[in-house]
Parts: structure tokens; sequence; C-alpha cells
């Protein structure tokens, strides 16, 4: 689990539709970058290959998914205080990246694009601040559907997957 950690920002719309089920739409970009931890022996035994042993960029990503919670609420004034949710939905994400293959004479750089899907699995806890606001605590994992999310496509014959831990604010409309 090493691995460098990095900021994302999503922006999410949510729709009751029963007491204790929501429609939830998020689109947001987290940063990327590469672990610099390599051996030069791996980076050489990459670079043979044409693999990069470097990248950094962002990834864009959209998802829906129904939301369950766990103390149903009716209306915006009759929420309780503390609730939990959680959901699993379906995604695609976007991926640009600037990658570098290990050269003796300089790196080769390359700018290069992956689109994919993703599951979504969502679950967090809110806490009422306000007639209009909850804060909270969410963590996602994005199950993807590809292995050339960083350019190491077969490497270990395991898909690449992205994990956030956000802090929220919700405003009710």
């Amino acid at each position: 689990m090493k691995f460098p950690v990095r900021p994302n920002i999503s922006v999410g719309y949510t729709k009751n539709l029963i007491n204790f089920l929501q429609l939830r739409l998020t689109s947001g970009y987290q940063r990327l970058v590469s672990w610099d931890g390599f051996n030069q022996g791996l980076i050489e035994n990459w670079a043979n290959r044409g693999k990069p042993y470097a990248f950094q960029g962002g990834a864009l990503y959209f998802d829906i998914m129904p939301q369950f919670l766990l103390f149903p609420q009716d209306h915006v004034s009759n929420r309780p205080r503390f609730n939990a949710y959680g959901g699993v939905g379906l995604g695609a994400i976007f991926v640009n990246r600037e990658q570098r293959v290990y050269h003796e004479s300089g790196d080769k750089i390359s700018r290069v694009n992956t689109l994919t899907s993703y599951i979504p699995l969502r679950a967090g806890i809110s806490y009422r601040v306000g007639y209009l606001y909850n804060i909270g605590m969410e963590g996602t994992f994005m199950h993807t559907f590809s292995d050339d999310l960083d350019g190491h496509l077969g490497h270990n014959f395991r898909n690449d997957h992205l994990g956030q831990l956000n802090l929220i604010l919700m405003r009710y409309f």
C-alpha cells in the first residue's frame, strides 16, 4: 500500500425517491501520481518492454447509483440528526496522464488517455448542522474494468482501482 495520496473534488446531486431510497449522480476530478520508489533494475526491465516507470495526471469521473438510507427521512424538515447511507452504481472514468519511459539518453515522455467504466461502492455518515445543511464523511471505492490507468497494461494482471475518503457538505433545496 505504498502510494501517494492526492486530493479530489466532487459534486453530487441526490433526489429522494422514497423515504429510504435516493438516486445519486456524482461527478468529480481526482489527481493521480505514481509512486517513485522503484529500483533501477525494475525501471530498466519496464523500459525494455516500453512500460512507463512514472506518470502523473488526473481522472474525471461520473456515476449514478441508488443510495439507501439507514434512517428514513420523509422531508428535509423531518430528518434525523445522524444518518448513514450507502450504495452501488455504475460510472465512467476518463484518465489523462503524462507518462515517462526510462531511456539512457533521456526519458521518453508521452501523453495517454484511457476511458473505462467502473462500479462505485460508496458509504457515508452525515450529521445535521442546520435546517438545510448536513456535514459528513464518506468513502468511495471505484472498481474499474481497466488495467491501463497507470500505463502498465498486463503487468500485474489486475485492474487499477481508485479509492477516496471525502469530507462532505450537503445542502438541501
